[in-house]
Protein backbone atom coordinates (compact mmCIF):
# COMPACT_ATOMS: atom_id res chain seq x y z
CA UNK A 1 0.00 0.00 0.00
CA UNK A 2 1.03 3.63 -1.28
CA UNK A 3 -0.54 6.22 0.38
CA UNK A 4 0.06 10.02 -1.04
CA UNK A 5 -0.99 12.17 1.93
CA UNK A 6 -0.40 15.38 -0.60
CA UNK A 7 -2.81 13.52 -2.66
CA UNK A 8 -5.15 13.02 0.41
CA UNK A 9 -5.01 16.55 1.61
CA UNK A 10 -5.84 17.69 -1.98
CA UNK A 11 -8.82 15.85 -2.22
CA UNK A 12 -9.69 17.09 1.06
CA UNK A 13 -9.02 20.67 0.68
CA UNK A 14 -11.13 20.51 -2.64
CA UNK A 15 -14.07 19.20 -1.23
CA UNK A 16 -14.12 21.57 1.74
CA UNK A 17 -13.84 24.69 -1.08
CA UNK A 18 -16.66 22.96 -3.08
CA UNK A 19 -19.10 22.48 -0.09
CA UNK A 20 -18.04 26.32 0.97
CA UNK A 21 -19.01 27.64 -2.30
CA UNK A 22 -22.63 26.45 -1.61
CA UNK A 23 -22.71 26.98 2.32
CA UNK A 24 -20.18 29.51 2.76
CA UNK A 25 -21.71 30.24 6.41
CA UNK A 26 -21.85 26.51 7.50
CA UNK A 27 -18.16 25.82 6.64
CA UNK A 28 -16.91 29.57 7.87
CA UNK A 29 -18.99 28.38 10.97
CA UNK A 30 -17.31 24.87 11.20
CA UNK A 31 -13.42 26.17 10.25
CA UNK A 32 -14.18 28.77 13.26
CA UNK A 33 -15.45 26.67 16.00
CA UNK A 34 -12.44 23.83 15.14
CA UNK A 35 -9.90 26.64 14.89
CA UNK A 36 -10.92 28.08 18.63
CA UNK A 37 -11.09 24.13 19.29
CA UNK A 38 -7.50 23.85 18.24
CA UNK A 39 -5.72 27.10 20.07
CA UNK A 40 -3.20 26.26 22.25
CA UNK A 41 -4.53 26.95 25.69
CA UNK A 42 -3.54 24.34 28.49
CA UNK A 43 -2.93 21.80 26.02
CA UNK A 44 -0.48 23.24 23.49
CA UNK A 45 -1.88 22.56 20.03
CA UNK A 46 0.67 20.47 19.03
CA UNK A 47 -0.83 17.93 21.90
CA UNK A 48 -4.31 18.78 20.41
CA UNK A 49 -3.16 17.43 17.11
CA UNK A 50 -1.49 14.69 18.56
CA UNK A 51 -4.81 13.60 19.69
CA UNK A 52 -7.10 13.95 16.70
CA UNK A 53 -4.40 12.10 14.98
CA UNK A 54 -5.04 9.30 17.69
CA UNK A 55 -8.63 9.19 17.00
CA UNK A 56 -8.23 9.29 12.84
CA UNK A 57 -6.42 6.68 13.26
CA UNK A 58 -8.36 4.90 15.53
CA UNK A 59 -11.54 5.51 12.97
CA UNK A 60 -9.43 4.84 9.83
CA UNK A 61 -10.23 8.46 8.40
CA UNK A 62 -7.48 8.87 5.91
CA UNK A 63 -8.29 12.36 5.34
CA UNK A 64 -7.89 13.07 8.98
CA UNK A 65 -4.96 11.21 9.38
CA UNK A 66 -3.49 13.10 7.07
CA UNK A 67 -4.64 16.08 8.10
CA UNK A 68 -3.59 15.99 11.40
CA UNK A 69 0.09 14.22 10.51
CA UNK A 70 0.44 17.67 8.55
CA UNK A 71 -0.81 19.29 11.52
CA UNK A 72 1.64 17.67 14.12
CA UNK A 73 4.95 17.86 11.82
CA UNK A 74 3.96 21.40 11.05
CA UNK A 75 3.83 21.98 15.04
CA UNK A 76 7.02 20.20 15.46
CA UNK A 77 5.97 17.25 16.98
CA UNK A 78 8.88 14.44 17.17
CA UNK A 79 8.63 11.16 15.68
CA UNK A 80 8.61 9.41 18.73
CA UNK A 81 5.45 11.35 20.22
CA UNK A 82 3.59 10.64 16.51
CA UNK A 83 4.92 6.98 17.31
CA UNK A 84 3.66 6.92 20.91
CA UNK A 85 0.37 8.45 19.73
CA UNK A 86 -0.22 6.11 16.93
CA UNK A 87 0.11 3.04 19.46
CA UNK A 88 -2.04 4.92 21.62
CA UNK A 89 -4.50 4.74 19.11
CA UNK A 90 -3.78 0.77 18.90
CA UNK A 91 -3.70 -0.09 22.19
CA UNK A 92 -7.48 1.61 22.13
CA UNK A 93 -8.64 0.77 18.54
CA UNK A 94 -7.06 -3.00 17.94
CA UNK A 95 -5.67 -4.09 14.84
CA UNK A 96 -7.49 -2.57 12.93
CA UNK A 97 -6.05 0.40 14.73
CA UNK A 98 -2.54 -0.31 14.56
CA UNK A 99 -2.58 -1.32 10.90
CA UNK A 100 -3.82 2.65 10.11
CA UNK A 101 -1.12 3.70 12.21
CA UNK A 102 1.67 1.39 10.79
CA UNK A 103 0.62 2.31 7.27
CA UNK A 104 -0.80 5.38 6.53
CA UNK A 105 0.15 6.66 9.49
CA UNK A 106 4.09 6.03 9.48
CA UNK A 107 3.77 6.63 5.83
CA UNK A 108 2.32 10.01 5.84
CA UNK A 109 5.06 11.09 8.63
CA UNK A 110 7.86 10.15 6.06
CA UNK A 111 6.54 12.02 3.34
CA UNK A 112 5.44 15.10 5.04
CA UNK A 113 8.88 14.63 6.32
CA UNK A 114 10.85 14.55 3.52
CA UNK A 115 9.14 17.87 2.13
Amino acid sequence: MNINGEEVLDRYRKGIEEVHEALPEAVSEYNRFTGKAFESGEIERSHKHLTALAIAVKDGDESSIAYHMDQCVGHDCTDQQIHETLMVAAAYGGGSAMSHGVTMGLEMLKEFRDR
